[in-house]
């Protein structure tokens, strides 16, 4: 039974008047109408969870989880400190006066939770039915499987990976996934260009962020992401419409008032490593005619200036030995042609106006590493006098080639990375893994800030 089937005949069987309804109470023909909804999808489908949890939004103490539902639900998430889920605490999806309902994705966000800590959870669905009007009536909740993780702090451990410009390729995505899994880091960072070009509606949506590989287990079930929007994240419909929909906000307490809208920045302590989340946002000038007069890139990227400079007045960040930055357009190119995102031809190689507003921040707090994407292609640009900061550009989705349809042509420098960062012996050693030929492409190490 495919998925539309099942939202049509749970439809019809759950449909009763709200004329029928006396004195609070249900007929028997409108009790086996609710009941015959609690229990359709157990009997009749192939479950309410259609893909695995994807933890994101990681802090010292709370978490996000997203998944997605076949039907219309409600949704749960159990959390313990113990594999047996003994004592378990249950959360449900948030909001206030009145706990969403979704067909397609839910959301829950995990509070309350103590930093650097292994907690075990897992995520539930039950089917919603409103066959009397307003009247509502849950199935039983359907469970997932039970999984852990690791919540951030100081004492955590000081290990992160990063992955950026998957384009939906389901071949490269699998490679950068395996390589993942097998460096076990407790963080990941998502630098953004997850389309191939833009995404009009939900269902590309939920393949792309929550099902990118059939049968896979999925890409955050055990170590929770950070997600950084890329140009191509930000264009069509779907996200201008939903741009939080999957991946989720980050807790208005993270924020002042000043900084409401910057629900995508992070400033988190992952042991010795403090990791801060920049969004470039788009690849060309608000003034390009592409946005229709839409965009505000320019403004949003100076409120993230001030948002900066206040994180480095936190104690976490400011006594961390080591400071990674991560965003998904470079802010430096050397080369004297490169395009600096503020002219309208082409796009941007790299982002001048985040160069200039957030490069002197980032030296003025001895930042010594900035990874990003966009480029497709690994390279390393060493710190110089004047910008303390390095800057790694990890690779795209090609598989040993270059371009597309009849201008593809083989190119051996381009293949898909993985970027990891782990503390070693008092120093951040940095790997870029080329998942294409199963070899460490290049590494870097990094002293403490002074």
């Amino acid at each position: 039974m495919t998925r539309k089937d099942f939202i049509k005949v749970v439809g019809a069987a759950g449909f009763v008047s709200s004329a029928s309804v006396v004195q609070g109470k249900m007929r028997p023909d409108e009790q086996e109408a609710h009941d015959i909804y609690g229990r359709f999808h157990v009997d009749n489908c192939m479950g309410l969870l259609d893909s695995a949890p994807f933890l994101q939004i990681p802090a010292a103490d709370s978490v996000g989880v997203a998944f997605a539902v076949n039907a219309l639900a409600s949704g749960y998430a159990e959390v313990a400190d113990n594999p047996e889920m003994k004592g378990a605490v249950r959360y449900r999806s948030e909001g206030f006066p009145y706990s969403p309902a979704n067909p397609r994705v839910l959301q829950v966000r995990i509070t309350g939770l103590k930093p650097a800590t292994r907690y075990w959870y897992r995520v539930g669905a039950s089917a919603v039915g409103r066959p009397i009007g307003y009247w509502t009536k849950q199935s039983e909740i359907e469970w997932g499987g039970v999984h852990s993780f690791v919540t951030s702090g100081a004492a955590a451990a000081s290990h992160f990976v990063a992955m950026t410009d998957t384009h939906g390729n389901r071949a490269s995505m699998r490679l950068v996934l395996k390589r993942m899994r097998e460096l076990a880091a407790p963080v990941t960072v998502w630098t953004g260009d997850v389309p191939a070009s833009l995404i009009d509606d939900e269902e590309t949506a939920v393949r792309l962020y929550l099902k990118p590989l059939p049968g896979d287990p999925g890409i955050a079930e055990d170590a929770p992401c950070f997600f950084l929007p890329g140009n191509h994240d930000y264009r069509g419909q779907w996200y201008q419409r939903n741009p939080y929909r999957i991946m989720m906000a980050r807790s208005a307490e993270e924020r002042s008032v000043r900084d409401r809208l910057l629900c995508r920045n992070f400033a988190v302590r992952q042991g010795d490593v403090a990791m801060i989340g920049l969004d470039t946002g788009e690849d060309k000038p608000d003034s390009h005619p592409a946005h229709g007069g839409n965009a505000h890139f320019e403004k949003y990227r100076t409120m993230q200036t001030a948002w900066l400079r206040d994180q480095f007045l936190r104690p976490e960040i400011a006594s961390a030995p080591f400071v990674v930055a991560f965003c998904h357009i470079p802010l430096f190119d050397a080369r004297p042609d490169a395009n600096p995102g503020t002219i309208l031809e082409n796009w941007a190689d790299y982002q001048k106006q985040c160069s200039d507003e957030w490069g002197p921040v980032l030296t003025e707090n001895g930042v010594q590493l900035l990874v990003c994407g966009h480029k497709h292609k690994l390279r390393y640009d060493a710190a110089t006098r004047g910008r303390s900061w390095a800057q790694i550009v990890g690779g795209g989705p090609e598989l040993g080639y270059v371009g597309w349809g009849a201008n593809k042509r083989p190119d051996p420098s381009r293949f898909p990375t993985v970027i990891e960062g782990r503390v070693e012996s008092g120093r951040l050693v940095v790997c870029a893994h080329d998942v294409l030929h199963g070899k460490v492409a290049a590494r870097y190490e990094f002293s403490a800030r002074g």
